[in-house]
């Protein structure tokens, strides 16, 4: 009989989740398939539920507002699994560590804030922000393995050198856009002749695209991709990224990209100040309506302006994230 690993995990349009957690998931379930059945546990938000099916993902749904360690406990009975792998914007469970404990399953989490409550077997943080990595309460049973070093990233693309002239920009806000970002930057953008070329990537979770599509017009400057297969080799290549301080972040720091940072929600702040001094990327804050756009502006032509400056974040940011993270993660799980 095949062994199984459950994944609890959510995801979709939702102020706080978006699709970050179940990227990381399903990158970690791909590395895992071949040796294991995989399910995820997932509250039924519909966007979430249906990229994870798209992806092969059997998934068995759960009410929105049931999340409690019974449930759980409840699933662990019916699922049997070996190994349970938690990925939420914070973990709510106390109890269920005890539980799976006491029947020899390994428990592992992912977190992001610091918002851990339980003590899991394996507590992983990929965060540069040490504020978010300090777990005074968890037990001495749980192994933590906190900082960059754990980033999982595929790395399956060639490092691309900076050019002298810059010709690609991308915006990429994530997998839904529950700020609704990449509309204002993209109006932003389009209020001024550039001659570049604007790659506007739309996550599987994002419901503006009329509204893009209706900004971008016939602009032959703007071309949009809609959740592309490609998406990191496309980042690859960008001279310079608009991006959110998430994920996507995290991997422009791999490929050296040069970022305006535009943090979506209040977590994101310090992530992107941090980055800020250990890059020397560009970072807005949060978007304010009356300033935000002038400073996009702004922060675009002062990178254009200097191939040196780029070509100094370029070397900053590839000593944050090495590739090895996905290596490292499955070897505690071993």
């Amino acid at each position: 009989m095949r062994r199984t690993v459950l994944f609890r995990v959510d995801g979709g349009r939702v102020w706080g989740i978006s699709m970050g957690h179940l990227k990381r998931a399903l990158l970690l379930a791909g590395r895992l398939a071949d040796s294991y059945r995989i399910v995820f546990i997932m509250k039924n938000y519909i966007d979430g539920v249906a990229f994870a099916q798209q992806q092969g993902i059997e998934v068995e749904i759960i009410p929105v507002d049931a999340d409690i360690d019974e449930q759980l406990i409840t699933l662990c009975d019916k699922y049997k699994p070996e190994k349970i792998i938690i990925d939420l914007r914070s973990t709510p469970y106390t109890e269920f560590f005890s539980y799976t404990r006491s029947r020899n399953i390994q428990t592992v989490v992912f977190d992001i804030t610091g918002e851990c409550t339980g003590s899991p077997d394996i507590l992983i943080n990929d965060s540069l922000v040490k504020q978010f990595t300090r777990y005074a309460h968890v037990s001495a049973q749980t192994r933590l393995a906190c900082g960059p070093q754990y980033f999982m990233v595929e790395c399956c693309h060639p490092i691309v050198p900076i050019r002298e002239e810059v010709m690609d920009i991308m915006i990429t806000m994530g997998g839904s856009d529950p700020a609704g970002l990449t509309v204002k930057i993209l109006n932003s953008l389009l209020g001024r002749a550039f001659p570049y070329t604007i790659n506007v990537v739309l996550g599987p979770a994002f419901t503006d695209r009329g509204a893009v599509r209706e900004i971008a017009g016939t602009k032959r400057s703007v071309t949009i991709y809609e959740n592309p297969a490609n998406f990191l080799e496309l980042l690859s290549r960008q001279d310079i990224v608009i991006s959110a301080a998430g994920r996507t972040l995290y991997e422009c720091a791999y490929f050296g990209r040069p970022v305006i940072i535009v943090p979506s929600i209040e977590h994101e702040v310090l992530t992107a100040a941090e980055y800020e001094i250990l890059s020397g990327c560009l970072n807005l804050g949060l978007w304010e309506q009356d300033k935000s756009p002038a400073r996009v502006i702004e922060a675009l032509q002062f990178y254009a302006s200097s191939y040196r400056y780029r070509t100094e974040v370029f070397e900053k940011s590839r000593t944050l994230i090495d590739g090895r993270g996905m290596e490292r993660v499955l070897a505690l799980l071993a």
